[in-house]
């Protein structure tokens, strides 16, 4: 997706905290219904050891990790930030049969407050299971950090192809999907489902900030773009040395490719991946977004922006940007934006010299047919497809905008058929692709 300065700046924003370590009666995933007194919001809990997850569906809020977790006596309280109004959930102690669950909640709201209480009861983890269609699995990251995310295997099939999904930068999940939009797409769901289907398995993880391993990255100065990319070297590794798969593919998504393509390069040096998928990506960096907001602005604030990004360029943070920059280079931002501005998509294609795939939707309004272009030249022997109906979360939408925009929040929109067929003919070696 084509980047700003602004989204950069807000994806990043958030830091989650813990409750620490050791068991928690109430780990596991809850739904219910907060009781205020002018009405009622349904809810729903995924509490794991580094935090809690909440689902607010009537605001369409999905995914958002708690800001802080902290236990209270047999209670533990829950506290989350949805912009600048605060959420506390305060949960009693689990029934006897640890399937029901009661507390209080306390919603802070500009200078006013409303309070509730509520009942949950456990989602059944059978149910849970059967609907998800797949099986729990957490990768170990370069250092040794559990990435919660889930493995699916087709029944029957003998060492299946593996492809790993990568979801986009900052905090999209596992599924592709982020707090920071309204709704939820369930894309690479879907598309590892679809692939079971074609007997390729797949895992898709919640990487470092995000999802389940939210809090991985305890403060923003934490984010690593190289850890992403390290993370994704040792799973790809891990699954080779496994033996259990006859190939291992590296896929990524939107400005999650460039991880995918780093990644690529660096287990090349020694045991290459089977093969590379880039998906709807731009080609234009986080760099090129940055310097292209810069050129943007009044003319008495360019210079110290360029003056901000040569030094980022030369590893340099800068202490005290003015209020025009203070947001966008803020100093627990400038970490990962030294990173990001190394890394380039484009670059990393070249380097690579394994099998490509790049995938461009002729429905994807963000990355668009000149993005091809130029990732193409920058790996002429690419191979590349461009599904008719996809968008840019892989979806299969109609030539209505609204009907493409409404894809982003709406997981009944199927996963694009096209796909699912160029990537099954890429992993058996079959695909021809287009001039």
């Amino acid at each position: 997706m084509k980047r700003s300065i602004f989204l950069c700046m807000a994806i990043l924003a958030f830091a989650a905290a813990s409750f620490g370590q050791g068991a928690d009666r109430r780990l596991g995933s809850w739904s219910g219904t907060l009781e205020f007194s002018d009405g009622r919001a349904p809810v729903n809990l995924r509490i794991v050891e580094g935090g809690a997850l909440l689902d607010l569906p009537d605001a369409e809020l999905y995914g958002l990790p708690s800001r802080s977790a902290e236990r209270e006596g047999q209670s533990l309280s829950l506290v989350f930030y949805l912009g600048s109004d605060e959420l506390t959930l305060r949960l009693g102690a689990v029934g006897p049969d640890s399937s029901v669950m009661g507390g209080e909640c306390s919603y802070l709201v500009g200078t006013g407050s409303a309070d509730a209480s509520f009942s949950m009861k456990r989602v059944d983890a059978a149910t849970a299971a059967s609907t998800a269609a797949s099986e729990p699995y957490a990768a170990k990251g370069y250092d040794g950090a559990a990435l919660p995310g889930e493995l699916i295997v087709p029944a029957g099939v003998a060492r299946p192809p593996l492809v790993i999904l990568h979801a986009g930068l900052g905090v999209a999940d596992r599924d592709g999907n982020t707090y920071m939009m309204p709704g939820r797409h369930d894309a690479l769901g879907q598309l590892a489902e679809a692939l079971r289907a074609r007997g390729i398995a797949s895992y898709r993880y919640d990487k470092r900030g995000a999802g389940e391993a939210a809090w991985l990255f305890a403060t923003e100065e934490d984010r690593s773009i190289e850890a992403w990319i390290r993370d994704l070297e040792a799973i790809a590794s891990g699954f080779r040395e496994s033996g259990y798969y006859s190939g291992v593919w590296l896929f990524g998504l939107n400005d999650g490719a460039v991880v995918a393509a780093a990644a690529a390069n660096g287990l090349s040096a020694g045991t290459p991946p089977a093969g590379l998928i880039v998906a709807c990506a731009s080609a234009e960096g986080q760099l090129d977004a940055y310097r292209k907001a810069v050129s943007r602005a009044p003319d008495d604030e360019k210079s110290e922006g360029e003056a901000i990004i040569a030094a980022l360029l030369a590893g340099r943070r800068v202490d005290a940007p003015s209020d025009f920059y203070a947001a966008a280079f803020r100093p627990g931002f400038q970490p990962y934006l030294i990173e990001a501005f190394r890394r380039d998509l484009r670059t990393e294609l070249a380097r690579y010299a394994g099998p490509c795939l790049l995938v461009q939707g002729n429905m994807d309004m963000q990355a668009t047919l000149a993005d091809l272009l130029a990732l193409r030249a920058a790996r002429p022997d690419a191979l590349a497809a461009m599904p008719a109906r996809m968008n840019h979360v892989l979806k299969d939408v109609s030539q209505d905008v609204e009907d493409n925009r409404a894809a982003f929040a709406d997981p009944s929109y199927p996963v694009s058929a096209e796909l699912v067929d160029d990537i099954a003919a890429f992993v058996a070696g079959t695909f021809v692709g287009i001039p």
